[in-house]
């Protein structure tokens, strides 16, 4: 299900919140504005869904400061919730629509 939310927070530019429950993570909420859904493949050939967002509130354990893109693993969010009564979102003049990452991209802006 949060495939599904984060990809109309996507085409909506609307923020989300959610709950990252990494091991060794900082638990709690984390708020931010998704670019990108993708899947990331590994030097081992392994895969992972990745969200790419900039964290604008919340938790973070990263030593960066807010506003920053981030990535999460998708297996890892739960408790997401788009955050409807914001306007939409700015897209961060950091944002590279024709990354090489994005190879593989299942949504973006």
């Amino acid at each position: 299900m949060s495939l599904k939310l984060i990809q109309q927070a996507i085409n909506q530019r609307k923020p989300i919140s959610f709950e990252y429950n990494k091991e060794g993570k900082v638990k709690g909420e984390r708020i931010g504005n998704p670019h990108a859904i993708f899947i990331m493949r590994k030097k081992d050939n392994s895969e992972s869904t990745k969200v790419h967002l900039v964290q604008t509130e919340g938790v973070t354990d990263s030593g960066k400061g807010f506003n920053e893109f981030r990535m999460f693993d998708i297996v890892e969010i739960s408790n997401v919730h788009i955050i409807d009564d914001s306007s939409p979102f700015d897209i961060h003049p950091d944002y590279n629509p024709t990354w090489t990452g994005y190879a593989s991209v299942i949504e973006k802006v």
